[in-house]
């Protein structure tokens, strides 16, 4: 797995992100959760693809998800999905490296939606990482009568990551070209 793209989604939106990205990327890039995207699979990961919601202008904390847990959404209803590690633990069991990175977010409009992204994009900075792109934010609505997961996407951001992904195809392919030796 040369692009793993990690991430942590309680309501399926940022999921739904994660695997647009994968998708528009290509060239056997992989959507994972954090418990799936273990050590081992980030040493072997050129690019890392990293995401997740915003709450409270940062990353999810334990009180974030434990308040996410008492919400519903529509009926029969959708439950926040905290069984898989958060992103900010999963940053913190990431080892240091000098590997290429992408963030993004999911979050509402405006200046509350925004936050996560920058986090992640410091901590891996901090860990030797290069980012690649300027951190994406892709867009949800507050509320929603429906209990299908990623429900609260507002209408076209899963094609705006699809695009985002063939756009980072193109970044890293231009990467590897300049890296390459010339041949005459």
């Amino acid at each position: 797995m040369d692009t793993v793209v990690v991430y942590e989604s309680l309501w399926g939106n940022t999921a739904a992100i994660a695997q647009a990205i994968a998708r528009g990327f290509g060239n056997g890039a992989v959507a994972l959760t954090t418990d799936k995207a273990t050590p081992s699979v980030v040493a072997r990961a050129r690019l890392l693809i990293v995401g997740a919601p915003v709450h409270a202008m940062n990353l999810p904390t334990d009180a974030s998800r434990t308040s996410a847990m008492s919400k519903v959404y529509g009926r029969p209803g959708l439950h926040a999905d905290v069984s898989h590690p958060s992103i900010r633990d999963w940053l913190e069991a990431v080892p240091p490296a000098d590997r290429q990175f992408a963030a993004f977010e999911t979050g509402i409009r405006g200046p509350l939606g925004h936050g996560a992204a920058r986090a992640i994009t410091s901590r891996l900075t901090a860990l030797g990482h290069t980012p690649i792109e300027e951190p994406r934010t892709f867009t949800v609505a507050l509320v929603t009568g429906s209990a299908e997961p990623a429900a609260l996407l507002i209408g076209g951001q899963e094609e705006k990551a699809v695009q985002w992904g063939e756009h980072l195809a193109t970044v890293m392919a231009a990467s590897r070209a300049k890296d390459s030796p010339h041949r005459p």
